[in-house]
């Protein structure tokens, strides 16, 4: 590295500033969690940071997978341009933890207006441009509720982050306040998200403020926070709360929420509603149904697989409010192997990005970012994918590159599918191991399963978008129309045949190989 210093680290604006070959600074942008990682990695500089530090510090009181530090740190590696073969910035002690070893100073730059660096969102250029409509409604007075839907890896988090940059790039001055639900003892707390935001708006530059606006309309909620209760407060509320209950709390914060957002909008971003509270979807349903004007947006996300199995009063919900013209969903898809491509590039548009690493990405992803992410990685870790400034280059070719499940993801998947049912299990291990696609009238019996059974189990995973999908019908040589099913990534497939022991895995394929020859 030269001796002046490449990068600065802007702890106000929480963001990164690259110095160019010019001596001027360009401003990179970085999500808020991507800056909360970068920034504890620099100020411990020089020893080792676990991953549970990393959580810890970044997520506190959250329960994230630790999955995330690791995205992180592969977008941080892609801000920096390091590699991780040869770090100059962010080393990695195998299954320890992170070392930073460069040098960057903290700081923000004076003086010096540097327009935001392009950072759109691979894929998501009509969400974003929704969402922002919705911004601009609510900032006139007109309250917006939009539930962000997808399975897991999508991308809803991101893209609300991303909203939130747009709106601060479009000038519109507006309160963000951000709640996520836990899965866990905690998601079964009243209130568990909705607390964690409002505790985010008493820390915000206007504290004083909110927290007057809460003393006086929504006392039931200031008492939650008891490092914001001087003595006069204790004294003047100790009366106010007899007889709280937990219809007296809705009533108050939504009162509250109003009279906060009436001087500066509100984005009120509640995560991973499929694990919220019955008080948290009251608070949406009674927000939702409000008269009046209201300079309030909500945007919930959720995994409509997760809602079918544990959450049908969010769904319900969902329903009632989208049949009153009450909400909007914005229901995210996987990337398309041209948006793979676009992503390769990044910000750069003469980059050299092999069709064959895209092609390649998109095959084994189906077009998760999440998964993308972790496979490129995987890829490059395991010295097949190189990147050289704006190339990428593949080091073997693509047809001898053969999938592997890196550890995190087989984790998370792993984790999913103890998540589901043990008949459910047991379907989706026998369907493994015919393919990525199958019918459960020829390998239900193989497996000792009735095939009614088998194929409502399948159905019943499809309609939840859960690790399969419909994939049209059959006809058997007896003039039968049977179903057919596929599973939505390759990955799950490959984590499900894997699980299984090599002696079950014979005998299961030695069984339906005897059901192939008797129905053809």
């Amino acid at each position: 590295m030269t001796e002046s210093v490449e990068f600065r680290l802007d702890p106000v604006n929480e963001c990164l500033w690259r110095r160019t070959a010019s001596g001027q600074y360009e401003r990179v942008l970085l999500t808020r969690a991507e800056f909360g990682v970068l920034d504890h990695l620099v100020e411990n500089a020089g020893r080792l940071v676990t991953q549970r530090e990393i959580l810890d510090a970044v997520w506190p009181r959250t329960a994230i997978e630790p999955q995330a530090v690791k995205n992180k740190v592969f977008h941080l590696r892609r801000a920096l341009d390091d590699d991780p073969k040869r770090p100059r910035y962010i080393e990695t002690l195998s299954r320890r933890g992170y070392r930073f070893v460069g040098k960057i100073e903290r700081g923000g730059i004076e003086d010096v207006h540097v327009p935001p660096r392009s950072a759109r969102l691979v894929g998501r250029d009509g969400a974003l441009t929704e969402l922002l409509r919705h911004v601009r409604a609510a900032a006139a007075g007109r309250l917006q509720t939009i539930f962000v839907t997808g399975e897991a890896g999508i991308g809803k988090t991101a893209l609300t982050e991303e909203l939130q940059r747009q709106i601060t790039a479009s000038g519109l001055t507006m309160r963000v306040a951000r709640g996520q639900c836990v899965e866990g003892f905690a998601s079964r707390e009243a209130f568990y998200p909705v607390l964690e935001a409002v505790g985010e708006l008493c820390r915000s530059p206007d504290a004083a403020r909110v927290v007057e606006t809460l003393a006086g309309r929504a006392p039931t909620w200031l008492v939650q926070f008891p490092a914001l209760m001087t003595r006069q407060y204790r004294e003047t509320l100790q009366q106010e709360m007899l007889g709280a209950t937990r219809e007296r709390m809705l009533r108050e914060i939504c009162e509250a929420l109003e009279a906060i957002a009436a001087p500066k909008p509100l984005l009120l971003v509640l995560e991973d509603l499929h694990w919220g509270d019955p008080s948290t979807l009251d608070l949406i349903s009674a927000l939702a149904r409000r008269h009046g004007p209201a300079r309030i947006m909500v945007v919930a996300t959720y995994r409509p697989s997760d809602v079918a199995r544990s959450a049908e009063p969010l769904r319900t919900l969902k329903r009632d409010l989208v049949a009153r013209h009450l909400c909007r969903e914005i229901a995210l898809q996987p990337l398309s192997e041209a948006e793979v491509g676009e992503y390769l590039a990044g910000r750069q548009p003469r980059a050299d990005v092999p069709p064959e690493l895209a092609s390649l990405l998109h095959r084994h992803t189906e077009g998760n970012p999440l998964f993308m992410i972790a496979v490129l990685e995987h890829l490059v870790e395991s010295g097949l994918v190189a990147r050289d400034h704006e190339a990428w280059r593949l080091l073997r070719p693509a047809a001898e590159i053969s999938l592997v499940v890196p550890d995190s993801l087989r984790q998370m998947i792993g984790a999913q599918i103890e998540q589901l049912g043990e008949n459910e299990q047991r379907v989706l291990e026998v369907a493994a191991i015919v393919g990525m696609s199958f019918a459960p009238a020829i390998c239900a019996p193989s497996a000792d399963i009735d095939v009614g059974d088998f194929d409502e189990c399948c159905d019943s995973l499809a309609r939840r978008g859960h690790m399969l999908r419909r994939a049209g019908t059959r006809t058997l040589p007896d003039g039968r129309v049977v179903q057919r099913y596929a599973f939505v990534h390759t990955l799950y497939r490959e984590v499900l045949y894997e699980r299984q022991a090599p002696a079950r895995r014979a005998m299961l394929h030695r069984r339906r190989a005897e059901r192939l020859e008797e129905v053809f």
